[in-house]
């Protein structure tokens, strides 16, 4: 690059300024590469992945559809984010979030074993979990060990079942909830582990008479995780949006409005 420079000197200039001269021209066309880089990395959509779990997020036209998919995209639309969203089995979605770069997945329960491994944007939604019975079997319980006796059915990338199974009981996982709801039915499975909307929607849905919960047990924070390498100033704003969201009554009014039109 030296030699350029001199040998670009043009008659009656100086050596000096016409390196400056150059060296001025090379370093604004270094930092326009640089920051046409930079916004192109920047423009990436965020990859938002998420699984069918009805009424929740479901499968409409190809699309990602259901009720916490409206609150998301609202949540997309006022933070101002470009985004792509993807619908895969629960499992698959949450360790693609944790092992790929501009990647997240909602809901997922945000607990202490999984805290450290994303970056969080939360509550996306509240759950509480129940276990339900056969509708012609009552199993009445008091406490979680009264539950150890009995075969649990949940899902693939459920926290819940994590939880459970983490007090040595077992737990049969299917690779999604609603397939659950069958094999109560056919009684394959003793107690259906499941959070209250989804279970209340897929047997309203199925026409079964699912009866009320033997035990709510467990409530829990379900949240967007996002790789840990997601620009902080991000997730900082999706938090900010989200929260704001709750506050505002936002998500009430999108949750009302869903299940009205579907009722």
């Amino acid at each position: 690059m030296k030699k350029r420079f001199v040998s670009g000197i043009k008659p009656g200039g100086t050596r000096t300024a016409d390196f400056r001269s150059h060296h001025w021209w090379g370093l604004c066309s270094l930092l326009l590469w640089v920051a046409f880089v930079s916004g192109s990395v920047r423009a990436e959509p965020l990859k938002l992945l998420t699984f069918a779990e009805k009424p929740l997020v479901d499968w409409d036209n190809e699309q990602p559809a259901g009720v916490l998919v409206r609150v998301v995209e609202e949540l997309m639309r006022r933070a101002q984010v470009d985004y792509e969203m993807q619908l895969l089995p629960p499992k698959r979605a949450t360790l693609m979030a944790e092992s790929m770069p501009n990647h997240c997945v909602f809901p997922i329960e945000r607990s202490q074993e999984r805290e450290v491994f994303y970056q969080w944007v939360s509550p996306v939604i509240i759950s509480r979990h129940a276990v339900y019975s056969h509708p012609s079997i009552k199993i009445p319980l008091i406490t979680l060990d009264d539950m150890r006796p009995y075969n649990l059915g949940s899902y693939l990338g459920s926290g819940a079942g994590e939880y459970l199974e983490s007090f040595g009981m077992h737990v049969e996982y299917a690779s999604r909830n609603e397939l659950n709801l069958g094999k109560l039915m056919k009684k394959r499975i003793d107690l259906w582990v499941s959070d209250q909307v989804s279970a209340d929607y897929m047997a309203k849905t199925d026409r079964v008479k699912l009866g009320t919960p033997e035990l709510v047990f467990f409530t829990t924070v379900r949240a967007m995780g996002c790789n840990l390498g997601v620009d902080k100033q991000l997730i900082k704003r999706m938090q900010k949006t989200v929260t704001a969201m709750y506050r505002d009554k936002t998500v009430d009014r999108i949750y009302a409005d869903y299940f009205e039109k579907i009722n």
